[in-house]
Formats: structure tokens, C-alpha cells, sequence
């Protein structure tokens, strides 16, 4: 995917949107901070997700903005698939914005 010259946290909130429309998304940011992450650039987006896990913190220094949005997802479906609750899933991978 092209980044049209989009910082990197908008890359990463629209492949999002695109993967999972809002669910993934709002599972995981309030308003605020998704307004952050439009217009974040890698080292913002990394300081917003600064509680993440070991994998998602080297997805965001050295991947594409797509590659994260896809490991969330996967993680997000996973969790689901083991009748995990998806807000506890996303919250231990994610820091709380």
C-alpha cells in the first residue's frame, strides 16, 4: 500500500478501519486518542502504544503501518476464537490511551 505521504499513525488507523470497520478500533482508543494517532508519525504512534507488547513495539519501529494493523487483527481474532474477552485481549497487547 502506497503512503500517499500520510503519517504513519494514519496508515495504521485506516488499514484499521479497513480490516474491521470501527470494532478493532474503538476497542482499543477513545476519541482522543484516535484523533492522535491520524496525525502521528511512527515515533508518536509508538509513544501511543508505549504498553504495548514486545512484538507490537517492533512492528511499529521497523514495519509498515499495514503489518500492525494485520498483527492486531490476528491477535484480536485469535483471542476471540479462544473465547477470550476481546477488550481484555486488546488491553493486555495494547497500553491503555
Amino acid at each position: 500500500m502506497s503512503d500517499d505521504g500520510k503519517p504513519f499513525g494514519q496508515r495504521l488507523y485506516g488499514e484499521l478501519r479497513q480490516l474491521t470497520g470501527y470494532n478493532l478500533i474503538t476497542g482499543i482508543m477513545d476519541y482522543k486518542a484516535i484523533q492522535q494517532l491520524k496525525v502521528a508519525d511512527r515515533d508518536d504512534t509508538l509513544k501511543l502504544f508505549r504498553g504495548s507488547g514486545y512484538e507490537v513495539i517492533q512492528l511499529l519501529k521497523t514495519g509498515e503501518p499495514e503489518d500492525v494493523a494485520r498483527y492486531l487483527v490476528a491477535k484480536a481474532k485469535e483471542a476471540m476464537n479462544d473465547n477470550t474477552n476481546l477488550e481484555t485481549a486488546v488491553v493486555l497487547m495494547i497500553s491503555s490511551f
